[in-house]
């Protein structure tokens, strides 16, 4: 209802000790100093936008960790995106009115999206 009331089109959702689960509808990604960075699935459940992120971030020597993520890592990022099935990676450049990073799409978020895109387009294509 916040997120509603104040015109945002998604929320950050917070566990019961305040560490930032994910989003109503994606898991949240944060890059600080050239490092990947993702909540631990506790709150919710794995996804497989979020799980093939953290593959290609293996595949391609990208540094990367799970973590306890607090409101103030989303409001410090450098970078911040969000996954999921639909929308695959969004770039996120304001939360609470604050301007994430440079306020633009930024290189680790250019570049996952680019390897995201390339792995899905040579897949298999499932007509039902």
């Amino acid at each position: 209802m916040e997120a509603n009331n104040a015109g945002a089109d998604d929320a950050l959702m917070l566990d019961l000790r305040d560490v930032v689960a994910e989003t109503n509808a994606a898991h949240v990604f944060v890059v600080r100093g050239g490092t990947l960075m993702t909540s631990y699935v506790v709150a919710c459940p794995d996804g497989i936008t979020r799980a093939t992120v953290l593959e290609l971030c293996r595949a391609n020597q990208i540094p990367h960790r799970e973590s306890d993520l607090m409101l103030n890592d989303i409001y410090t990022a450098d970078e911040l995106f969000c996954t999921g099935t639909m929308g695959e990676l969004a770039a996120v450049t304001n939360v609470d009115g604050r301007t994430i990073g440079s306020g633009e799409v930024g290189p680790m978020t250019r570049r996952l999206t680019w390897l995201f895109s390339e792995r899905t387009s040579t897949e298999g294509v499932l007509v039902v």
